[in-house]
């Protein structure tokens, strides 16, 4: 009975290219990503503020063997990984994290407009129009650095540019959308009061890719590809033990990655 099964999957795999109805495949790789400026907005039981264009750039880890690819370390980079069933011949539904890292850039000027009223509080007044402020770390530091994880859902549409004719090496191209919840793990220090650091269901967001895969030996691929999205977090968590204090902010993001995976058929 096992050898009937085995030589049924064989046949099945022999029949199936990568992109045939029914085949699975999952990935692992990593990531480089870029934001646009923001607004934050700050509420508080004694404040309501918001800073505008606010910048902010990812964190890479430098490259090292033992940083990328040791069994303690390789979650601390920025990482992407999947899994996804091919529901038709060429469509794809997948699902995976894009784990980015937001890092505010400390001694900006930006402007703000809003109140502080806190006890002790040098930062106390009224803010108005043409207002300015200096980001320094006394007054906030604001990081996603583990991360700005985007789980999601995404269809994509696979197209063949090139094979051999044992199909041993393939080449193709991949286009696709999605949308998914956005879980970060923010690292926040307001205005000199107790940091936060946790996870929290803070947002959504939606994303476009588009990438060029090679497929080798008809099960191991390498992918290079890019995403491009918005991403709302209307509910950061911004002072810790179940503080009411909250931030929120919108933004567009921009992802190149680099992936290897494997794909198999039942």
């Amino acid at each position: 009975m096992l050898l009937m099964i085995l030589m049924l999957m064989q046949t099945r795999a022999q029949q199936n290219d990568r992109y045939s109805k029914g085949n699975f495949y999952f990935y692992w790789g990593y990531n480089r990503s870029a934001f646009t400026n923001s607004a934050i907005t700050f509420t508080g039981n004694n404040y309501n503020f918001t800073l505008y264009n606010v910048q902010a750039i990812d964190k890479p880890s430098q490259f090292s063997f033992k940083e990328y690819f040791g069994a303690s370390s390789f979650t601390v980079p920025q990482y992407t990984y999947r899994m996804g069933y091919f529901v038709r011949d060429g469509w794809c539904l997948s699902l995976g994290m894009d784990h980015m890292k937001y890092v505010m850039q400390a001694y900006q000027t930006v402007a703000i407009t809003g109140q502080i009223n806190e006890d002790n509080n040098p930062y106390n007044g009224t803010y108005q129009t043409g207002d300015q402020i200096v980001l320094t770390p006394e007054f906030l530091q604001f990081e996603h650095t583990d991360g700005l994880n985007f789980l999601n859902f995404s269809l994509d549409r696979y197209l063949k540019l090139y094979t051999t004719p044992r199909h041993q090496f393939m080449l193709s191209i991949y286009t696709g959308a999605g949308f998914g919840l956005v879980i970060p793990k923010s690292n926040v220090t307001l205005m000199n009061g107790e940091r936060n650091d946790e996870f929290h269901l803070a947002g959504y967001g939606f994303q476009g890719n588009a990438g060029l895969e090679m497929l080798f030996f008809k099960h191991a691929f390498l992918r290079m590809g890019a995403k491009g999205g918005f991403i709302h977090l209307p509910d950061i968590l911004t002072r810790p033990n179940d503080a009411p204090d909250r931030a929120k902010q919108h933004f567009w993001y921009g992802m190149a990655d680099f992936a290897i995976g494997w794909q198999w058929a039942f």
